[in-house]
């Protein structure tokens, strides 16, 4: 068992297709990696900064030749670990807010060049 920490936003299907050169493409295999950063749950109002998915040994090694995945490695939204650590200690070190993450108070925090008429923020939205 390995356990992969995700700080997107929404989870992430990667997916392979079998392509027929006549008729649709069949999904051969596909694996799930749970996202939910910034995102409140309903059940009880907690707002995860990660989340951890455990994946099989065969899934993680078909997971290492997929290029999205392995960019997603590359720019820190995914961790993989060998044993099941804290979530907050493992993604303190990795990207913390994607595109698609809601916004928060500090995202309309203005900059030292606003004035009255026109607003400078200084995170970019």
């Amino acid at each position: 068992m390995q356990y992969i920490y995700c700080t997107a936003t929404c989870s992430i299907i990667y997916t392979e297709y079998h392509n027929h050169t006549s008729g649709p493409a069949r999904i051969l295999k596909k694996v799930e990696i749970k996202g939910g950063h910034g995102v409140a749950t309903i059940k009880n109002l907690h707002t995860p900064l990660g989340v951890m998915t455990p994946v099989s040994d065969e899934d993680l090694e078909w997971l290492m030749k997929n290029d999205s995945f392995l960019k997603h490695i590359k720019e820190g939204w995914i961790s993989v670990d060998k044993k099941d650590v804290s979530t907050e200690k493992k993604i303190k070190d990795m990207n913390d807010k994607d595109g698609s993450a809601p916004l928060t108070p500090e995202d309309f925090a203005t900059g030292e060049n606003s004035s009255k008429d026109n607003k400078v923020y200084t995170k970019k939205i």
